[in-house]
């Protein structure tokens, strides 16, 4: 990937020449659609409860990196349900930042679209620090009852159309 991709308003393109090159509008659409799989797998792999007891036995310094992240005695705070809504919390308000910041884009050339079809490492750190972010939401009850409540709200809203 070229550089310019990671900080610039350039399209990413795949390093390899034999590849066709592909329009700026369809790599956009690849990068956000790579950055959804992306916590999607950290999603499925902080629900694995036999990836949480790997690490258990095989990182030797796992109860002192869970103490220091503050995240329980045995990282329970990272694993499970209400982690896996936290970190697809802070997906959803990435794309809803996103959604608001792109709307009644009429040109290419305008600065938001330069923004929207670029500046890819900065999205990603902007997208990991909404991701975890969201772990510093103080009251967990009341979070993830919020998030029920929007979740049947929201599949009220979808069967309504």
């Amino acid at each position: 990937l070229q550089l310019a991709c990671c900080c610039g308003t350039a399209a990413c393109s795949l390093c390899c020449k034999c590849c066709p090159k592909i329009k700026q509008s369809t790599s956009t659409r690849f990068m956000y659609a790579l950055y959804f799989i992306l916590v999607t797998i950290i999603c499925c792999v902080m629900m694995s409860t036999t990836v949480a007891n790997e690490m258990k036995t095989h990182i030797p310094f796992y109860k002192q990196m869970c103490k220091g992240l503050q995240a329980g005695e045995m990282c329970e705070k990272l694993v499970g349900y209400s982690a896996v809504y936290k970190v697809c919390f802070g997906m959803a308000c990435f794309f809803f930042l996103f959604f608001l910041f792109t709307i009644k884009i009429n040109s290419s050339k305008s600065c938001r679209a330069y923004i929207h079809n670029g500046f890819w490492l900065v999205k990603l750190i902007l997208l990991a620090a909404m991701c975890s972010g969201a772990f510093f939401i103080p009251d967990q009850d009341t979070f993830l009852n919020g998030m029920s409540f929007l979740f049947c709200y929201a599949a009220l809203f979808y069967t309504a159309l």
